[in-house]
């Protein structure tokens, strides 16, 4: 059977139409030009804003691949020369160790605070309702609040060196192994709370060189390592909503030189 002839529909007399005119002619490619994101639609500012200080844990488990993610934002962070004066050690099953690291932070604590009543009166702790702001203060005198080693899932001993290296110039610990240490812990905190999790800086386990040489001791630290801090991750007891506020960007920041005030773009005159 042969085919049926396709239908063709004859042009109009005043030529093609509309419908024909734009098929014939072929469609130019638009560029977008890429849009420039304002703040709120940042997520790693909105991380850094919402991120907060961590000391009560619940104790549960974070799922090991989770804490892999947070290794790996440490192991991504910058150094001089890719040299990597950091290591970390992670205590994760060790529970007698996160109870050592307690006690020596409450030590601290009750030494650093507790004769100190200023807390309480200065204003310091202002963002506290005042039916609550005595018994913090009481927690900060009796070092209580600082005993979240023990609570946390992971407990990680970040180290710094100013020798592990091969370059002529011995670059100072407290120039370069300290700062790579707080870049890393940082991406571990900001990778930590997209998954949800909190987490605290402890400083008081290593302030007191003696104790940094009991913690080195315990976990057979080399001597060219110094341990920084005992960093913290678990899961939250209840989110910290609010935190000491930050002061503007004039006081903190200058513009070209020192003395001249930083002038965010909401204050400066339009030429």
């Amino acid at each position: 059977m042969a085919a049926k002839a396709a239908k063709v529909r004859p042009a109009p007399a005043g030529g093609p139409g509309p419908e024909a005119r734009v098929a014939e002619e072929p469609k130019a490619k638009v560029v977008e030009e890429p849009k420039a994101k304002v703040a709120e639609e940042l997520h790693s500012l909105k991380l850094i804003r919402d991120r907060r200080s961590i000391r009560e844990f619940t104790g549960e488990k974070i799922p090991d691949e989770h804490i892999e993610m947070i290794l790996e934002a440490a192991r991504h962070a910058p150094s001089p020369e890719n040299m990597l004066m950091v290591r970390f050690v992670v205590i994760r099953d060790d529970q007698e160790t996160k109870v050592f690291l307690a006690d020596i932070a409450q030590e601290m604590a009750m030494s650093a605070f507790g004769g100190a009543p200023f807390e309480l009166t200065s204003g310091r702790l202002w963002y506290i309702a005042d039916p609550y702001r005595a018994s913090q203060y009481a927690k900060l005198r009796d070092g209580d609040l600082f005993r979240y080693p023990e609570k946390s899932d992971t407990v990680i001993i970040v180290c710094a060196s100013e020798m592990w290296h091969d370059a002529a110039y011995q670059y100072p610990n407290e120039l370069f192994g300290s700062v790579v240490s707080g870049m890393a812990i940082m991406n571990m905190w900001l990778v930590a709370s997209e998954l949800g999790y909190g987490c605290g800086y402890e400083a008081l386990v290593c302030s007191d060189p003696r104790h940094a040489e009991l913690i080195r001791d315990r976990l057979g630290i080399p001597p060219i390592w110094v341990p920084i801090t005992a960093f913290c991750i678990g899961k939250r007891v209840s989110p910290r909503a609010l935190g000491p506020s930050r002061p503007p960007l004039e006081g903190l920041m200058y513009q070209e030189r020192w003395g001249l005030p930083y002038k965010r773009l909401a204050f400066r005159k339009e030429k």
